[in-house]
């Protein structure tokens, strides 16, 4: 499966997005989140992704996240065909984030 159209963003970045008004989304698994999460996000994991599509705003940029960044591709990839609006993947994930705070 190919994510070469899903736009990765870098951390730098981020600050801008969520100041845009953008979802910040935790894709890792309920035992991940618990070494934290980034501020103002809300927790989805993939392996229950499909659930997300009912609740999932169509009326705000989304930035997916995971541990490292492969994950959060995959999710934005999925979320891509359902909502019209910018999705992206934070590149390095929570390791990048954690490493920089």
């Amino acid at each position: 499966m190919s994510f070469e159209h899903i736009q990765e963003i870098d951390l730098k970045d981020l600050e801008s997005w969520k100041e845009r008004g953008a979802l910040i989304v935790d894709v890792r698994e309920a035992d991940e989140v618990e070494e934290g999460m980034i501020p103002g996000a809300i927790h989805q994991a993939l392996s229950q992704f499909p659930e997300f599509e009912e609740r999932m705003p169509k009326d705000k940029e989304i930035v997916f996240y995971c541990r490292s960044g492969k994950r959060s591709l995959k999710a934005a990839h999925i979320a891509s065909h359902w909502t019209e609006q910018t999705i992206v993947s934070l590149s390095g994930g929570y390791v990048a984030y954690s490493t920089e705070s």
